[in-house]
């Protein structure tokens, strides 16, 4: 590589004509030769990526052709990969935020994981015969998914190799050569037989495995993966041999890098922009189906089983900008029990979390929101014991209960029309990987994740949005007059009109829930603000409880005409090697 001499650089240092891509820190001085990256600063963070357009259109499309696509004019072959494998493969292919040619080299722009963890001391630091065994498995994923791309090369460079806060092994950058030809899998043997001499000794069947690749007698990749597979089965999960678990509360309450010919440069973040190295899980995105409140939805399918890493909560509330007092009230509790032993950790999970928002006037709402919320938590404590969740009876009898302690106070007070006190409703309980939705009214649940973004999964209980389910155009649906009156509440009426909304979904990736009355969600703020202030709370380095708070001044910011509720669930994953046989 060849460092960028002074005269490609245009005024302060910067890489392109429009001043966005600062050259902050070479590892050499300019104008020498050098391997080392070259440290760039993204001046405007807010702005999308250059490329964006044709990445979706590469998610859309895995089998999208870039030397014809008119997206892709332009785009130096280099990037192809990046682009490529993002569907299936990130983390482990480090996002590509701009790449572009100059008549003296090309430049890739991507994510900077130059202080991540290289794979060569956490396989010394992590001494773990079956993580040794799981990253075994994952390179020969990256084997098969680089070789169309003349990159399997990649693999055989340490330097290259690196592990996310996971554990799960990532690339630092794609190395392309110009064979046109797949690497013998003898290669990686080689290369394995390196990693084996550190550590502990693996299982004689992986032992022998990796001798045959460097013999060339094993030149199937599949039965790599089974061998690595059945071996990973020798080390049982620690813990579950005795009594049920115990389950103890955690909490209840409320960059880039250029590359020259090709140059690679690691961009960094702005100062203010204080975003980390996002961990995220691999798997294929098939895009799911809309929640119509009745069932499952399809969940992606699969490249690595994964477990629960973690999970952790927050819920703010506020009364707004315009309002006396605050109708909006919620719960959250999380329940965690960890089993840790030699061959690794487990971590169970089960939590609840419920938001209403009342209404009524005067301190009705108020009184309709607190009394959902005791009705709901306590029939869930007497329900909810096993080790599954509740199935949809039991929810909607949950929901039946709130509903009737709400309007049997209706019926005692003898009040009617608008003066019957009532409450909307999201909740969402959580156990392990699986999780079932409750709403009632137009509070409403979003979720996101790195590869489908911000997603609404309910759907308001609301006149619009019924005549729109109906078939009517949307603009046409909320141009009446009435559009946004509830067509579901807890308690104003009796519980053979109440219809709560109720579907179970399956996480699969990295995910963080959004509950909010609609003081949040009004105006489509969410969805206009995603990229500014959700995208980075998907991080464990973000603070849970200062992005509620910033969600919140958000909200006061654009909307404020009603209270404001949200509570965050961050959900985190990582691979699960135990499960990984056929």
């Amino acid at each position: 590589m060849t460092a960028i001499a002074p005269d490609e650089l245009g005024l302060d240092g910067y890489l392109d004509c429009d001043r966005r891509y600062q050259l902050i820190a070479s590892p050499t001085p300019l104008g020498t030769a050098s391997a080392a990256p070259l440290m760039v600063i993204d001046c405007q963070p807010e702005a999308n990526s250059p490329l964006q357009s044709l990445q979706s259109a590469w998610l859309e499309t895995p089998a999208l052709n870039p030397t014809t696509h008119p997206l892709a004019a332009g785009v130096p072959p280099e990037a192809y990969p990046y682009l490529a494998l993002q569907a299936d493969y990130f983390p482990a292919i480090p996002e590509l935020h701009h790449a572009w040619r100059t008549p003296q080299r090309t430049l890739l722009l991507i994510e900077d994981r130059t202080i991540w963890l290289p794979l060569s001391m956490g396989w010394i630091a992590i001494d773990e015969p079956l993580q040794h065994i799981q990253w075994l498995f994952e390179t020969t994923l990256l084997w098969q998914a680089l070789a169309p791309w003349q990159g399997q090369a990649t693999l055989l460079n340490p330097a290259r190799l690196t592990l996310n806060e996971n554990s799960l092994l990532c690339l630092t950058q794609i190395d392309a050569v110009g064979c046109q030809s797949p690497l013998p899998l003898q290669v990686l043997g080689q290369m394995w037989q390196t990693m084996l001499s550190r550590g502990q000794e693996l299982p004689l069947n992986v032992q022998t495995l990796v001798n045959d690749l460097v013999e060339g007698t094993v030149t199937d990749i599949k039965h790599v993966q089974d061998t690595l597979a059945e071996a990973a089965q020798d080390y049982p999960l620690p813990g579950f041999e005795g009594a049920a678990p115990q389950w103890v509360d955690d909490a209840e309450a409320d960059g880039f890098a250029p590359a020259a010919e090709s140059d690679l440069a690691i961009a960094s973040p702005t100062v203010a922009d204080d975003r980390d190295l996002e961990p995220d899980t691999a798997f294929d995105t098939q895009e799911l189906p809309e929640d119509d409140g009745t069932g499952l939805i399809e969940a992606p399918t699969m490249i690595l089983p994964m477990k629960l890493a973690h999970l952790d909560d927050a819920g703010q509330s506020h009364v707004g900008q315009q309002r006396r007092h605050n109708e909006d009230w919620f719960f959250t509790q999380t329940q965690l029990h960890k089993v840790g032993g030699p061959q690794g950790t487990v971590l169970r999970a089960k939590g609840l979390y419920i938001l209403c928002d009342g209404m009524g006037g005067h301190a009705s709402g108020e009184v309709a929101s607190q009394l959902a919320v005791r009705t709901l938590r306590e029939y869930l404590t007497q329900h909810w014991s096993g080790d599954r969740l509740p199935d949809q009876d039991t929810l909607s009898q949950a929901v039946v209960a709130a509903n009737q302690a709400i309007f049997d106070i209706n019926q005692s007070n003898a009040t009617s029309g608008v003066g019957r006190m009532g409450t909307t409703l999201v909740m969402v309980l959580v156990h392990n990987l699986d999780m079932a939705v409750v709403h009632v009214g137009d509070s409403r649940l979003y979720s996101y994740s790195k590869r489908l973004g911000l997603r609404q999964l309910t759907l308001d209980h609301e006149v619009g949005q019924r005549e729109i389910n109906r078939g009517v155009e949307p603009a046409l649906a909320y141009a009446r007059p009435d559009a946004y009156q509830l067509t579901q509440a807890l308690g104003p009426r009796s519980k053979e009109d109440l219809v709560p909304s109720i579907a179970y979904h399956e996480i699969t990736e990295d995910t963080l829930l959004v509950l909010c009355s609609d003081g949040l969600s009004d105006n489509d703020l969410l969805e206009r603000h995603a990229n500014s202030n959700i995208a980075d709370l998907l991080s464990s380095k973000a603070n849970l409880p200062s992005g509620a708070a910033q969600l919140i001044d958000l909200a006061n910011e654009k909307n404020g005409h009603d209270n404001i509720t949200t509570i965050l669930v961050r959900i985190k994953l990582q691979p699960d090697m135990t499960s990984m046989v056929d």
